[in-house]
């Protein structure tokens, strides 16, 4: 990439020395001001290749580089980025670097404005209208037609210059995934070759690469799923909807056996999510059965709980499962323990060796507010951590007769009620540091974050446990990291203030 630029910088200094009139000293000067975006990204809900979590090399993606906080069009995008393709580096990984097509790098606005990219698989040009057309009706390549999506602004609000590192660009899907597990049931059925249709679909739709929305074009066509050939397991991508009138038809290879299922009214397919059913298919009809609504997620994606001697299976941006029910992610790895504290010679764990941020988060109300329960009871035996990142959670209880803690008080208590019983033990406000940590990385945990439905940590001003003074905590914005002592720092009026909580976890 170097070496390109380098190129780059001669030939357009060669071409300004043989045009007359030409400032050496002042062109000079810009083009040292000439910086290449760099762009990296995991599949954060992975593409279907290679079992389903791994790029190829030269995997072809467009990209967009939009000015700071506005919406894709032709007036807005910045430095004439507009569908630029780029090509995965590297094959058979999770997460991969990109290179420009053809040579030429997007340079980043030569004055330091701030700029958002948006980003799309697979490549298509030309596309009108800033809108990408979808056609799953031809089930045979799945990486052909599983469709991602990226926007930085839905990541880092504040936007990218000259000055940013690698942009994580965090690929997600915009279409839906129906799995099938086949099992031979009563009079054993032999399975292989058999074919699964879905009818009554719609196969075609249009996104709209401003904010990668799926609308459908068409409706009621029939799909042949992708289907193994000994028949155990079958799967289709499919456009978000919902079901009506749709059947689910299991044809054997002998073509005498042919039975049908009716998918319950209203089932709706989700932007991002599997849907897994397995049919039991028996000598005179099937039975089928919903195991269950997903991530879309790849092998390997969601991470396996530590046991002995794997403490280090985990990294920063892992889903961490919900401990009673592994399919499900219930927070995203933010931070591992350096020291990784582990499990004795029996596997039991004898410390934490991570924390993990919730996928979701509590409105609080504006400061001031006094009309709420203010009841503690039991405030006072929450566990504090030997490290002692918890804070000072006693102010709480002390001093809840002052008002400029009520939302301290509900905040608390939605932690403390609703997660009592996951990971090992509840979930806890953080302290003023751990939510330093949480805006520094936002780039990493946020695209996981809002692919599993919850809300991006940005944005937002974030109450931690940390006392300030004896009448406030500290509060941080994690759209651009500004710390404040709560609640009159802010300056802000109590009709707009609302400040927002977060839990975290060890594990």
């Amino acid at each position: 990439m170097m070496k390109q630029i380098m190129r780059l910088y001669a030939l357009l200094i060669v071409s300004c020395l043989l045009l007359a009139g030409c400032s050496n000293d002042e062109d000079v000067g810009n083009l040292d001001n000439l910086v290449a975006a760099q762009f990296g990204s995991g599949i954060v809900q992975t593409k279907t290749t290679n079992g389903g979590n791994q790029w190829t090399l030269n995997d072809k993606v467009g990209i967009y580089m939009v000015k700071n906080g506005q919406t894709l069009s032709s007036s807005n995008i910045a430095e004439g980025a507009d569908n630029i393709q780029y090509k995965a580096q590297t094959g058979g990984n999770a997460i991969s670097g990109f290179a420009p097509a053809s040579g030429t790098p997007i340079f980043y606005p030569q004055n330091g404005d701030n700029v958002d990219f948006i980003a799309y698989y697979p490549y298509k040009s030309p596309l009108t209208n800033y809108t990408y057309p979808v056609d799953v009706s031809d089930q045979t390549t799945p990486a052909d037609i599983d469709v991602l999506y990226a926007n930085t602004a839905n990541i880092i609000h504040s936007g990218y210059n000259k000055n940013s590192g690698t942009v994580d660009l965090g690929f997600n899907h915009v279409l839906s995934k129906l799995s099938f597990t086949l099992i031979s049931g009563t009079g054993s059925p032999s399975l292989a070759g058999a074919k699964i249709e879905i009818t009554n679909l719609a196969t075609t739709a249009d996104m709209s690469l401003a904010d990668g929305t799926v609308t459908a074009t068409n409706s009621g066509q029939t799909l042949i799923a992708n289907t193994a050939t000994e028949g155990l397991s079958s799967s289709a991508i499919v456009i978000p909807q919902t079901l009506s009138g749709t059947k689910l038809i299991v044809t054997l290879a002998d073509n005498a056996s042919k039975f049908e299922w009716d998918f319950p009214a209203n089932t709706e397919l989700q932007i991002g999510k599997n849907h897994q059913y397995t049919i039991t298919v028996s000598k005179t009809g099937i039975t089928v059965s919903s195991s269950g609504i997903t991530i879309w997620t790849g092998t390997g994606d969601l991470a396996t709980p530590g046991t002995a001697g794997t403490l280090t299976q985990y990294k920063v941006g892992d889903y961490y499962p919900d401990p009673t029910n592994p399919g499900t992610a219930i927070g995203v790895v933010f931070w591992l323990d350096p020291t990784a504290w582990g499990y004795n010679s029996s596997g039991t764990p004898t410390g934490y060796f991570g924390k993990i941020v919730s996928l979701d988060q509590q409105n609080g109300v504006p400061w001031g507010d006094n009309n709420i329960d203010e009841q503690a009871a039991g405030v006072e035996g929450i566990r504090n951590s030997s490290d002692g990142s918890q804070g000072t959670f006693n102010l709480i209880s002390k001093r809840k007769d002052q008002s400029n803690f009520s939302t301290a008080y509900r905040a608390f208590n939605w932690i403390y009620q609703k997660n009592a019983n996951d990971v090992n033990g509840i979930w806890y406000m953080p302290a003023i540091d751990e939510l330093k940590t949480l805006y520094n990385i936002q780039g990493t945990i946020n695209p996981k974050i809002t692919s599993a439905g919850g809300t991006a940590v940005y944005f937002f001003y974030y109450l931690s446990s940390t006392e300030y003074a004896s009448n406030g905590a500290y509060v941080i914005d994690l759209e651009d990291g500004t710390v404040y002592s709560s609640p009159n720092a802010m300056n802000k009026s109590s009709s707009t203030s609302t400040i927002y909580v977060r839990g975290i976890a060890k594990f």
